[in-house]
């Protein structure tokens, strides 16, 4: 019965409305899109990760690092002698009482009890305003000698400070967070190491001032045997 009815219609001109807005599903396009998709998603991915990095990276090679350089940087003087805190040696003795200066208490005291337990004259000719020439090498050769007992006394003590920091600052080594952490220690170990040398040179210095005292003695000594050898008329 429905069949004639459908037939009927038709051969009257009747249509059926189309059907529309039914979605197609174009499974190639899909595949091809969600693929699409999950690369973007990889892209983006390794693209934070490579920020990350980039960011990392410019944090450990970047900043300050006292915090990790500042245990290291007593290491070369410490926090005692130093011979540059060390006065001239011509300026040591005044009018035949030490003068060291700055210097700490405790070195100086060691070398006025060293040179005060020689019981030295203050000078040779034992007049006060004598133009002796042996005076004037006799007092530089006490200036050398007290200072030089100055220098003996601080340094030892430096040398013992110096190896405690410097056993100390190696506990430090390889505790940073970062390289950059580790290129600030090693740059200052080298100012350190450049100090220490400066103090060695120092040192050197005051044993070449010691010769040069015993020097200037000798030669004073020739020349006032010449003079009393010398028959005047």
């Amino acid at each position: 019965m429905f069949k004639r009815i459908s037939i009927s219609l038709i051969a009257l001109g009747v249509a059926f409305p189309a059907l529309a807005d039914i979605p197609v599903i174009d499974v190639t396009n899909y595949t091809i899109a969600k693929k699409t998709s999950e690369t973007t998603d990889q892209i983006l991915d390794t693209n934070k990760q490579v920020l990350k990095t980039v960011q990392d990276t410019l944090s450990a090679v970047t900043g300050d690092r006292s915090g990790a350089t500042s245990p290291m940087q007593n290491l070369g003087v410490g926090s005692g002698f130093s011979v540059s805190s060390m006065p001239s040696l011509d300026s040591l003795i005044s009018d035949g009482v030490p003068n060291f200066g700055s210097l700490s208490s405790d070195i100086a005291n060691t070398a006025a009890q060293f040179i005060n337990a020689l019981q030295l004259v203050k000078n040779l000719s034992g007049e006060t305003n004598s133009t002796f020439s042996g005076n004037q090498s006799y007092q530089q050769l006490m200036n050398t000698v007290l200072g030089i007992s100055a220098l003996i006394t601080g340094a030892q003590q430096a040398v013992t400070a110096r190896t405690s920091a410097l056993q100390n600052a190696s506990k430090q080594i390889g505790t940073t967070n970062d390289i950059k952490g580790s290129i600030d220690q090693n740059s200052q170990l080298q100012v350190q190491t450049g100090l220490t040398i400066n103090e060695l040179i120092g040192v050197m210095n005051g044993a070449v001032q010691s010769l040069q005292a015993e020097n200037q003695r000798k030669l004073v000594d020739i020349s006032n045997t010449r003079k009393a050898l010398t028959y005047d008329k």
